[in-house]
């Protein structure tokens, strides 16, 4: 097949979805088909372009032996409202352009969502090829910009709705990444047979369990402190408030937590924890990508938490690197989300409601008090994420898709 892959993100971004994006696009170069990927100048996750990078209409590379076409994008460090819809708006209108005079002809279109309009445009350029549509679906919108309070004018709301059931219509098959988000394109009136199912990954080699005495630990925990970690976007999508209220429930306690990140919540998260006069907690940027690695199995426990209102509308796909550490997670999200499930199946760690701060403290004290028990969590954790979510099963599903719609 030639394939062409459109994603907001890309190598050389190393952080959030343009690390498996990459390996997508390598795995499925390996399994013998001509990827192309249309993507944007990276600029993750600062919203700066990066250095060896200018923002241009148009430019042509090459990456690991596969054209990557990069479009305009309007890039801004800015976290409000208007100016990240313009930024994400820019890429759904400069691939188009793009698309339509630098792609190679394809065979099929897999898009990666969202932005949703991004589906509209990868739609344009299918159907100019003559191609099959695919999209992949990584949050549900407009559902969760409604449920988060980021979506408020019904205009607007309505809009985005057609929008995504237009989109849904016309794409040959959609690839969900839990059987939540399923059961929601299902009461949308998709068909059962239209929609796969497939997890992210976690690339299980490159974050492989280790001693937690490693460098980041020295660099970061004093006093042999259990040490709590959060990596991961501080957006509205996330919920560390209850954290903060944990930490402070638990100062001379021997716990100390990381929040590693960054995103719209940031300023304020950390303006909270210095009202609360919190020592037992510190902020940290994103790290590169082995030093990320590092920060988790440097973990005693790792954190992964959904806003409730999210709970149908979005899978942090950061739990599966969590899991391949082998360190015990801590969820606190709804246990009616993916997340509860993941957690529940694979034994990995304890789910706590997203209110429930006594429940995030007991469950601390737990995993402190019963190290063995803890260990086994972290490796029920990474056996579950080399097998049902290893990434040659996850891109082989993804390959079959592509190729069911092709024929």
């Amino acid at each position: 097949m030639t394939i062409l892959l459109i994603a907001s993100y890309y190598y050389p971004e190393t952080i959030g979805s343009g690390v498996w994006i990459r390996q997508l696009a390598l795995d499925l170069k390996a399994l013998g088909h001509h990827v192309t990927v249309l993507t944007t100048f990276p600029s993750y996750p600062h919203g700066r372009i990066f250095p060896d990078y200018r923002n241009r209409i148009y430019q042509r590379e090459n990456i690991d032996g596969m054209d990557v076409l990069r479009a305009f994008t309007y890039a801004t460090p800015s976290k409000r409202f208007w100016p990240r819809i313009f930024s994400f708006g820019s890429f759904c209108v400069s691939s188009i352009l793009v698309g339509l005079f630098a792609a190679p002809r394809t065979d099929v279109v897999y898009a990666i969502l969202p932005p949703l309009p991004l589906g509209v445009s990868s739609w344009l350029l299918a159907k100019a090829a003559g191609a099959r549509l695919v999209v992949n679906v990584q949050d549900i919108y407009p559902d969760i910009a409604v449920a988060l309070g980021m979506l408020r004018n019904r205009a607007a709301i309505t809009f985005f709705e057609r929008m995504e059931r237009w989109l849904y219509r016309r794409a040959q098959h959609i690839v969900v990444i839990s059987k939540g988000f399923k059961r929601n394109l299902r009461a949308k009136g998709v068909a059962s047979g239209k929609i796969a199912v497939v997890p992210n990954w976690a690339d299980h080699d490159l974050i492989a369990p280790s001693a937690g005495e490693n460098q980041f630990r020295r660099d970061h925990c004093v006093d042999g402190n259990f040490l709590v970690v959060y990596s991961g976007g501080l957006t509205h999508n996330s919920h560390l408030d209850p954290v903060l209220e944990a930490a402070e429930r638990l100062t001379g306690a021997p716990f100390q937590f990381l929040v590693i990140g960054e995103g719209v919540r940031k300023e304020s998260l950390m303006r909270k924890a210095n009202e609360k006069g919190l020592r037992n907690v510190r902020f940290l940027p994103f790290q590169p990508l082995p030093r990320y690695a590092e920060s988790l199995t440097a973990a005693d426990a790792t954190l992964v938490t959904l806003h409730s209102a999210a709970t149908f509308a979005s899978v942090p796909s950061k739990i599966y690197k969590q899991m391949a550490a082998a360190r015990p997670i801590i969820a606190i999200a709804d246990r009616r989300s993916e997340v509860a499930r993941l957690i529940e199946d694979s034994g990995c760690g304890i789910c706590v409601g997203p209110e429930d701060v006594d429940g995030i403290v007991a469950a601390l004290r737990r995993l402190a008090a019963q190290r063995e028990k803890a260990a086994q969590m972290g490796l029920a954790g990474r056996d579950y994420v080399t097998t049902v979510c290893a990434r040659s099963r996850c891109v082989a599903a993804i390959e079959q898709a592509l190729a069911g719609v092709v024929g």
